[in-house]
């Protein structure tokens, strides 16, 4: 057996989905998720954050050194750097290829808030009391010794449900908005992952800059919509930049311009990885200036205030227009990878 294999250290967390999952996903021998199920584990029927179980390892060299200034702390900061690196790459990649937020708690702060002693309480909750509240906690004592692992565990789920690319991504996407729609996958998803765990560290940096914009999109298009706008607009930015990094700006003797300036390469990088049409000319031209508006003279959303007198129609247009572009965020980056796959595959032979 492989030494690599051996020494492999494996965990078992918790995270979240703000849809139920009701399937396991498993990716190779890399990583997997599935609904978390445990005796007297905590549970509403008003909740809105689902906890999952992920199950990965890591190994000796993958291991983040961490300076601290107690050499005492120095293995546990360590090995809590090495685990959360880990976990936020997978949480990255899950929200990239599936139109969900797959994420863990990071805010420990606390914060006010009226506890939920139980369902349906009726006229007692108007004798509740506000409590300070620790957030980013999902506790119950019986959870000691349930996460422990050696290797993947059986999930005890069907798998989840696939679809294709097209009528996952372009057919009413579900972005976690209607709580009693499923998490399914794309069938892509295996190519994808492929091909972005075999790229070259220094290429795969960048396509990690990317994920992180499209990730950020997600996270901010409810409640800072012109951002996450910005956030999808900087992810395929960023994969402009990596497919033409070795493009040497030549000039027009005549005019001067750029051959190939910024927003040529913007538009043809959208054409080559989403199909050359006239109608994907328009688009792509008009979302560009959009955009522009936005970065140069600091022009927001319309919708951006959530009491704003739009007309419904005028509302719902700018809300196909947001889903639309947090949509090309993922694709610009989901779509390269996968026409890039086989390159990566003759590379390797």
């Amino acid at each position: 057996m492989n030494w690599r294999i051996l020494m492999r250290t494996f965990h078992k967390t918790i995270i979240f989905t703000k849809v139920s999952l009701k399937g396991y996903f498993k990716y190779e021998d890399i990583f997997q998720v599935y609904p978390l199920d445990l005796p007297n584990m905590p549970y509403s029927n008003l909740q809105t954050h689902y906890p999952v179980v992920l199950e990965y390892w890591t190994s000796p060299d993958e291991r983040i050194e961490v300076d601290v200034e107690y050499e005492v702390l120095k293995e546990s900061f360590s090995e809590t750097a090495t685990q959360t690196t880990k976990e936020d790459k997978i949480l990255s990649l899950l929200t990239l290829f599936t139109n969900h937020s797959f994420f863990r708690y990071t805010d420990f702060s606390g914060a006010w808030g009226l506890p939920i002693l139980y369902d349906n309480p009726g006229e007692e909750a108007n004798q509740w009391s506000t409590k300070w509240i620790m957030t980013g906690t999902y506790h119950w004592p019986e959870m000691v010794g349930h996460f422990q692992i050696t290797n993947f565990s059986k999930t005890g789920v069907d798998e989840v449900q696939y679809k294709d690319h097209k009528s996952y991504y372009y057919d009413n996407p579900n972005f976690d908005n209607d709580q009693l729609r499923e998490i399914t996958f794309p069938y892509n998803i295996f190519v994808g992952l492929g091909v972005y765990f075999t790229l070259p560290n220094e290429i795969r940096g960048i396509v990690d800059s990317a994920i992180s914009y499209s990730v950020a999109a997600m996270e901010m298009r409810n409640q800072r919509k012109t951002l996450s706008l910005l956030a999808s607009f900087t992810s395929v930015e960023t994969m402009v930049n990596l497919e033409y990094k070795d493009l040497k700006p030549e000039k027009c003797k005549e005019c001067g311009q750029l051959k190939f300036g910024v927003v040529r390469k913007y538009r043809e990088y959208l054409l080559k990885y989403f199909g050359d049409s006239p109608y994907n000319k328009k688009k792509f031209s008009a979302y560009y200036d959009l955009r522009s508006k936005i970065v140069h003279t600091g022009e927001r959303l319309k919708t951006e205030n959530l009491y704003n007198n739009l007309p419904k129609d005028e509302q719902q247009k700018e809300f196909v227009t947001r889903m639309e572009i947090l949509q090309i965020g993922k694709l610009a980056i989901i779509n390269w990878l996968i026409k890039n796959s086989y390159v990566i595959a003759k590379n390797e032979d």
